[in-house]
């Protein structure tokens, strides 16, 4: 009997283990958890743990499942001179343009060109998010729409602002640019601009069109300043 006894307490540890070991096996271990992504837009799952980093708590920017977060993680890209934030933020049809007073082109650029002058992230060139030490951006949003796609039929081969196929999300306002390189040097900018955004497959927004408007007070009789010589963040992008 003693010798039963003894090989039953052997017995149920090691039953124990191999639930315990069947157990890890089923279910998601917390590496295996961090490291799968995860449905971005379910409300389950779409915020990740915040990094603590030198004793400061960083809570990560939310999925862009709404054009409101797009326009929310825009700022935070620009604030923290985040290039990866930024660079989910830009579709693959990505396209800026700004014109000024006369119709004639200050800057036109695709998603490659913009992440360059915002900075490659393997540090290969100095751009934007590298050059100024400080930035502030601020959103006064003043209009949003939906641009249904059956009213935006292709006029020629490549049009860039063509969409029959799916609807599109355009929110237009002010953007208050300030921008320091040291303490007293920089620029202000402060500018009208729209902002449209398509839905990929993966449920995110992101932004397929950045059209920057002239400068009011350049396209004024009355200015005082030559349209040349005006910053805007068109030609604030071209010197990069």
């Amino acid at each position: 009997m003693q010798t039963t006894d003894s090989n039953r307490h052997r017995t149920i540890p090691s039953l124990a283990l191999a639930v315990l070991i069947l157990a890890s096996c089923s279910s998601d271990s917390p590496v295996e958890t961090a490291l799968r992504p995860s449905a971005p837009c379910s409300s389950a799952d779409a915020s990740s743990k915040a990094v603590a980093t030198n004793d400061t708590i960083i809570e990560p920017a939310e999925p862009a499942c709404t054009p409101e977060i797009v326009m929310d993680n825009l700022e935070r890209a620009f604030v923290e001179r985040d290039k990866e934030l930024y660079e989910t933020l830009i579709d693959d049809r990505f396209w800026f343009s700004e014109s000024d007073c006369d119709g004639g082109l200050v800057l036109e650029n695709g998603k490659e060109e913009e992440l360059r002058i915002i900075g490659p992230r393997d540090g290969s060139a100095q751009g934007i998010f590298d050059t100024f030490r400080t930035i502030e951006f601020e959103f006064f949003r003043t209009d949003s729409l939906t641009e249904p796609g059956d009213q935006f039929p292709a006029g020629s081969e490549g049009d860039l602002d063509a969409h029959p196929d799916e609807d599109w999300e355009v929110v237009r306002g002010q953007v208050a640019l300030l921008m320091l390189a040291q303490p007293d040097e920089g620029f202000r900018i402060t500018q009208d601009m729209n902002f449209k955004m398509r839905q990929g497959d993966d449920g995110l927004w992101r932004l397929a069109r950045w059209i920057d408007d002239p400068l009011q007070g350049d396209c004024s009789a009355s200015s005082s300043k030559p349209t040349t010589e005006s910053i805007t963040w068109g030609r604030l992008k071209a010197s990069f």
